[in-house]
């Protein structure tokens, strides 16, 4: 399929028709495309509706809360920081693709976003009124649908002519072919027109140069009272937009001011502090607007820039998700769990971990013995209880931490792709030593489930963890 894909795409390249290549977008439209979705998604994930979403329901879910922090500023410079990080992407290509435009001021636009990110620039000029930035917002859409719409057209028409090929191999009647091949060349004709492929430079960077701006702004409007350094943003209602942006200035692109401020004060931590410290916030506790120069960008990911002591800096984030979906299935399963599970399970722990799990089984299983009156059955029931609890607020945060990452490799594929999780929802930035603890606990809590209520089909006493 993939070689069907490029070869459409090489189709595609000798079949450009008479649009210039110095004046329209051609191949280049589908890398434009995909900043395009990926810019949308991005502006309508900063609404105010999604931003009280992300303070009072992701950033406040248990798992966070008792493995990553209960500090909400820290915890909002990590969301801050991954939504500058995106945008960083579109504004490397968007820079890229203004230098051949005819337009000097489109010429200009790193420029022009760099001056933003510093807290000087007109912003009257740039025209952000939720009217103005609508329209915008749907011819993006429009370009982006089309031009996925004509990829795939493209890859429909090479695997029809790849099948014309062969039936004229085979002297077979091939009208059929020749009418669908007929029918989806037109289509792709006729979605070149339509997409971002006979689009200029110049309207394609002017799109999308304008939504970079406004969703810097947003950005800043929204985080600027969690992350100081940020610049600040001040659109007066009264006076229009006619005004400069200064650092010193106040701010308030936000329809709803008064409704945004009473859910930031109503909000905070669902659990309370444990003994162990929060995470410290180290660098994050404000987002530096010179981290938003391209070069910077690159090297400063927030996905290699997790603190020593957490499960992102040792490298176990998905291989902790992986096993903590995994003992999920194992509790939620009502058959017996074979030796092979448990063996793929067991070795997904690191050497440390293994040494831990022993002990704490071999410590268990002597409290058991002197405790047990019933067979088990009641510390089986108990376990199973212990267990639903923990599982309960860690298991999302695992299926997070997968979700993070297929989102992504998904992204390579799908331009349209959404994201719907973030970093701080993962267990990159969890504390290791408790997210150890938690599954040691899991793990001894299964055994002893399957020990007690005899669910193995033959007698294991718990050895295999052990072995």
């Amino acid at each position: 399929m993939s070689r069907r894909r490029d070869k459409a795409v090489k189709s595609l390249i000798a079949g450009g028709g008479s649009f210039s290549s110095k004046s329209t977008l051609q191949i280049i439209a589908f890398e434009a495309a995909k900043t395009m979705s990926r810019l949308v998604a991005l502006y309508n994930s900063l609404s105010q509706d999604e931003f009280i979403k992300l303070r009072q329901g992701r950033m406040r879910s248990r798992g966070v809360a008792f493995l990553n922090s209960v500090d909400e500023s820290y915890l909002l410079g990590l969301a801050c920081k991954e939504k500058l990080e995106d945008l960083g992407h579109a504004v490397a290509l968007v820079s890229r693709l203004s230098k051949r435009c005819n337009d000097e001021e489109l010429n200009r636009f790193y420029i022009a976003y760099h001056n933003m990110t510093q807290g000087i620039i007109d912003v009257g000029n740039v025209g952000f009124s939720s009217r103005n930035v609508g329209k915008t917002i749907k011819k993006m859409e429009k370009y982006a649908n089309a031009t996925s719409d004509l990829y795939e057209s493209s890859v429909a028409l090479d695997e029809l002519e790849a099948s014309e090929k062969k039936t004229q191999k085979r002297e077979i009647n091939n009208d059929y072919f020749n009418e669908e091949i007929t029918f989806q060349r037109k289509q792709v004709l006729h979605l070149r027109q339509a997409s971002l492929w006979s689009q200029t430079f110049d309207t394609t960077v002017g799109l999308m140069a304008r939504i970079v701006l406004v969703v810097y702004a947003r950005i800043c409007t929204l985080f600027g009272p969690f992350v100081p350094s940020l610049s600040c943003i001040y659109i007066p209602k009264r006076k229009g937009l006619n005004m400069k942006v200064y650092p010193e200035a106040n701010y308030c692109l936000l329809v709803d001011k008064e409704r945004y401020v009473k859910h930031g004060s109503n909000s905070g931590p669902v659990m309370k502090a444990s003994k162990t410290k929060p995470i410290p916030r180290r660098s994050y506790s404000g987002v530096n607007a010179l981290d938003l120069q391209i070069s910077a960008i690159r090297n400063k990911r927030l996905i290699h820039s997790a603190p020593a002591n957490t499960v992102g800096a040792a490298g176990l984030a998905f291989r902790y998700a992986n096993l903590i979906v995994t003992a999920e299935s194992c509790f939620q399963s009502t058959k017996n769990i074979g030796d092979e599970a448990r063996e793929n399970m067991f070795e997904l722990l690191p050497i440390s971990l293994k040494q831990a799990l022993r002990r704490k089984l071999k410590g268990q299983w002597s409290k058991d013995r002197e405790e047990m009156s019933d067979g088990g059955q009641g510390l089986a029931q108990g376990w199973k209880e212990a267990l639903e609890e923990i599982i309960g607020w860690l298991a999302p945060m695992a299926h997070d931490t997968l979700r993070w990452q297929q989102e992504r490799d998904l992204e390579q594929q799908e331009p349209d792709a959404k994201r719907t999780v973030l970093l701080l929802q993962t267990l990159h930035f969890s504390d290791l030593e408790k997210t150890e603890a938690a599954i040691v606990e899991v793990l001894v809590g299964l055994s002893c489930i399957y020990r007690y209520e005899n669910r193995r089909e033959r007698h294991v006493d718990g050895c295999r963890w052990l072995s």
